[in-house]
């Protein structure tokens, strides 16, 4: 089996063992991996690879958007629909432009917002000790 063939084993094995608090926090973290890459292929000028990381990443906001139930997630659920919308529309923005400083802005947030989950994840499903590591997620 390939390097490449283990590490997507590796990958689908981590996503499925996850308990459902896990997940957002997953998808969070391959949001960032997106949103990093793509600052990385701005500064170097793969055009090309920044439109297909920026692509990823809008695709991963909209999963975070589908994911939530305004019925019971109320008012939370409501604010997070807005700011996801925003962070959609900044991703198409900063692929238009190429703003550099949208990006970090947008990265911050993003990376803000994860901690968060991660605590609350934590709190509902606390991970095994020694299970301490950032989760690691394939952006391709």
């Amino acid at each position: 089996m390939s390097y490449a063939a283990q590490t997507t084993r590796y990958i689908e094995n981590d996503v499925l063992s996850r308990s459902p608090e896990w997940l957002v926090a997953l998808v969070y973290e391959a949001l960032l991996t997106n949103l990093r890459r793509a600052e990385v292929q701005i500064e170097t000028g793969d055009y090309e690879g920044k439109s297909a990381s920026l692509s990823r990443a809008g695709a991963l906001v909209g999963e975070l958007l589908a994911s939530l139930d305004a019925e019971k997630g109320g008012e939370i659920a409501s604010r997070l629909a807005s700011l996801y919308a925003y962070f959609a529309l900044e991703i198409m923005n900063i692929g238009r432009t190429l703003d550099s400083r949208s990006l970090v802005r947008l990265i911050r947030m993003v990376e803000e917002l994860h901690g968060a989950w991660v605590q609350a994840a934590e709190q509902v499903a606390p991970r095994a000790p020694g299970s301490g590591r950032t989760f690691a997620v394939s952006a391709a």
